[in-house]
Parts: structure tokens; sequence; C-alpha cells
């Protein structure tokens, strides 16, 4: 278990043995002043919330003031940062190797995934949806990685689960090495595991250090937000859980 952090708000951590100084972990949806659909710990700046509640849930996360956020686009681009910008970086996984950055990916249904390397000197947050796994997001942050493969470890957070995901064949005909990943139903569609192919991909990139959560987004209303739960429910609104990793100089 990552170490864990002192705060108020309900987190979700990685379930690896690694140097405390490599911080990460997950938020749920509760802790936070927005309401409504946003309710209540929304960090999404881009679903509509009210920005003064967006910014004041952001400054309750941990290592809040050195936080990158990514403006993600459903891509396989990766970006090296060597600092915190307020500056719009449009890309799907953010890397670094500098202590005091933290690497931040937005969801409510697709994969986030947080990485490291065993002597905690490198850290990656992918933002994997269908289209970022079918593009290679996750093969194109490992090779960012100075380490070796078998010297990573990646631990895929809440997401979406297979019985509640849906897809056509349009979805499907990208993964024609993942048949397994898709169960049939009987009005034609399939349920789709994202995390099979997230966890399946890293495998075989020779990352075998993976682990993953056995949290659903959509089935956990509780706790997590979930774009397609609030489709499903016709909601006008979702927002935002993140996952955070990075490198602190000065442990907790």
């Amino acid at each position: 278990m990552a170490l864990m952090i002192s705060t108020k708000l309900p987190l979700v951590y990685p379930d690896w043995q690694l140097p405390s100084h490599v911080i990460a972990y997950s938020t749920t949806r509760r802790g936070g002043v927005s309401d409504n659909g946003y309710g209540s710990l929304n960090v999404g700046d881009h679903v509509g919330d009210n920005t003064h509640c967006v910014l004041t849930n952001r400054s309750l996360l941990p290592y809040s003031h050195n936080i990158q956020w990514m403006k993600q686009v459903h891509s396989n681009r990766v970006v090296s940062i060597d600092h915190c910008t307020d500056d719009i970086i449009e890309c799907d996984a953010l890397y670094t190797r500098k202590k005091d950055i933290f690497c931040a990916v937005m969801t409510a249904d697709c994969v986030p995934i947080l990485m490291t390397n065993s002597s905690g000197s490198e850290v990656a947050a992918i933002h994997a949806g269908w289209k970022g796994l079918a593009s290679g997001v996750i093969s194109h942050t490992v090779k960012c990685f100075q380490s070796q493969p078998e010297q990573l470890h990646a631990w895929i957070g809440p997401f979406i689960r297979q019985p509640c995901y849906e897809v056509d064949d349009a979805v499907k005909s990208h993964f024609s090495d993942f048949e397994s990943a898709f169960l049939p139903k009987p009005n034609g569609r399939y349920h789709f595991d994202l995390g099979y192919v997230a966890k399946t991909q890293l495998l075989n990139l020779g990352v075998s250090n993976v682990s993953l959560t056995n949290r659903c987004t959509y089935l956990d209303k509780d706790n997590f937000f979930s774009f397609r739960r609030s489709s499903h429910d016709n909601e006008l609104s979702c927002g935002r859980q993140v996952s955070v990793i990075g490198l602190s100089s000065n442990g907790i």
C-alpha cells in the first residue's frame, strides 16, 4: 500500500510498496464544496461547474500548489514536464523526473494509470479511454521512462468495469488482439473490459508490476463520478475525480 497522506479527504491509494517520497492517490467525489451533479469534489474545470467551487476543490488536494493539469483529448500524446504551468497542455499523459511536480489525470469512467520506477526517480500519469488504448498512449508513455520496463510499477485506478461498459462493433474493431476483452450481448453489442486491455498492454510492454483496483465508477455512485451513469440517468452534469502522482522532496 502506498504511504497514506494526512488529509481530511477520502482517498484511494495504490497497493504498491515504494519509497515514501513517491506520492500517489485518487480522489473520490466526496469532501468538496460543489453541489448538484458536481457534488461534491469535482475538479473538472470544463464540465460547467462553478469556477470558484472547482478552484476550492482543487485547493483541497494534497500538494495542490504543485499539481500539473492536462487538457485531455483522447490522444496518445505524452508531454514531459520540468515545471508546473497554467498554460494549457493538450495531451493524455504527463511524465516527469523533477521533484515536487505532481502529474494529474481526470476521469469519470476512463482508466487512470499512475506509473513510477522502483527507486522513485520518475513518474507518469496516463488518461486511457478506449481511443487512447487503441492509439498506444500507454506504450508512448513507457518509452519516456529512463528505467527499463521491468523496473516500472503501474497502478490502474477507479474506472468503469466491464459489466457496465457497453460498446459497439466500431469500438471493437480497434482491438483485434483483445477478443477476450469483449463479452457479446444479445443486442449485438459488447461489454468491454478497459482494465484488462490496459493491464495486458502494460504486461506486453514488459511492465510486470501492475496492480488494478476493483472500484467501479459506474456502480459506486456514492463515491465516484461516472459520465456514462450520468448519461443513463439523464443528469445534465457530471464531475471529474483525479488521480495524482509525484515525487516529494520532503516526504509527507
